[in-house]
């Protein structure tokens, strides 16, 4: 259960201050999510994602093409 110890290291490692901030951002958006959606933003994710690049797939993708011919063509 990697998120249930990856979410024991946060917790471990917050402050009391921060655990309890979360905890009223928390009940605020459970209550008020109904009314204004914009709530729940508390959580979305709030760092830098990793961007993908897509022409190693597109690679992939031809070097798999490639193989399938190469199969298909034997029989």
């Amino acid at each position: 259960m990697l998120s249930l110890a990856a979410f024991d290291n946060i917790d471990a490692s917050a402050s009391a201050d921060s655990i309890r901030v979360w905890a009223e951002e928390e009940e605020n958006a459970r209550r008020e999510r109904i009314r204004d959606i914009t709530v729940m933003d508390i959580y979305d994710i709030k760092m830098e994602r990793r961007k993908f690049d897509h022409s190693t797939l597109l690679s992939f993708d031809n070097w798999f093409q490639s193989l399938l011919g190469q199969i298909f063509s034997l029989n």
